[in-house]
Parts: structure tokens; sequence; C-alpha cells
């Protein structure tokens, strides 16, 4: 019985420790160090071969690195936001990083539907390098720079409130 009645209070005193990181947002885990930082370069390609680096492409474009999997059911659905994010923002470049993913699988997945202007094939080390915790998730670079980072699919709210920003730090000529 004594057993029982330690056991039973070690196991609530558990519980009790971890249940509030149950109910914490995800926003906590949005914070990176690579905020206000150029973000870390690796070389992506766009679909006729041609290569290109990251800090290449960023300028002068707000870029969004797309981290996903073919096998990700949430990717899956947030490849139509992302084209309905380039439909409606002007100077965005969209760069997909297939994570732990193969080629084959990835380019079937693609056929469907790709929002990508680029695409990088990364089997943990550009991950690492951003902090990247799963899939999907998103790090905007915005004039070279780290800007935010969305952790799961975009939200519709999310993608609107980043074509606002965009156009409130747009100069008047660029409108």
């Amino acid at each position: 019985m004594k057993k029982v009645l330690v056991g039973a209070i070690f196991g609530t005193l558990i519980a009790l420790i971890f249940l509030p990181s149950l109910f914490r947002s995800k926003k906590l885990f949005e914070k990176s160090t690579l905020i206000g930082k150029v973000p870390p370069d690796f070389v992506s390609e766009d679909f006729s071969g041609n290569q290109k680096k990251i800090s290449d492409i960023s300028n002068g474009n707000t870029v969004f690195i797309n981290f996903f999997a073919s096998w990700c059911k949430e990717c899956s659905a947030e490849r139509e936001k992302l084209i309905e994010l380039k439909s409606k923002t002007k100077n965005i470049v969209i760069v997909g990083v297939a994570f732990n993913d193969s080629k084959d699988k990835i380019d079937k997945y693609l056929q469907e539907i790709n929002p990508y202007d680029y695409i990088a094939y990364d089997k943990g080390e550009i991950a690492l390098d951003y902090g990247a915790t799963g899939v999907p998730e998103t790090y905007i670079v915005i004039n070279g720079k780290i800007a935010r980072k969305i952790i799961g699919p975009i939200e519709f709210s999310e993608i609107a409130q980043i074509i606002e920003n965009q156009k409130v730090n747009e100069t008047p000529a660029e409108r």
C-alpha cells in the first residue's frame, strides 16, 4: 500500500510539472536567435536546374524559406496557402526545403501543386543551421534578415498580416 501511495504522489508531481507545457502556445517556440540576423546560407535550385544561394535570392525580395516533406499532411494543405500568398504579394520568393525526403518523392509531390520558386533537398544540415524543429516550418526573410519564424502551417490571418506589413514597408515607388 505504501508503494502505491508513493507512486501516486510521485506520478501526480510529474504530471503537475509537465502539464503546463501541453497548453503553451506555439508562439513560445517561434522565438529564434536568428530573428534580425542574416539567414544561414545554403544552395537551392530552380526547376530549370539553376542554382542560387539564399543570400542572392533575398537581395531585394521577401523570401519565405519553407521546410516541408511529402509525408507531412499539414505541408500538403499549406501549399495552397503559399500559392495564394504569391498571387497577392509582389517581390516574394518561396524556397522549399525538402526535409528528410527523397528527391523522387518530392518531385512527384510537387507535380500536384508547386508553390516553390527554388528547392533544396535537406538531410538535416539546413534544418540544424536554422534550428527547425519539424515540418512545416517557415522563416520569413525581409531586407536580407530573418524577420519571423512560423511553426506549423501558415494561417490566412498570418498571411494577411505579412502582406499588409510588406505594403507598409514598401516605398511609394514600389507600390
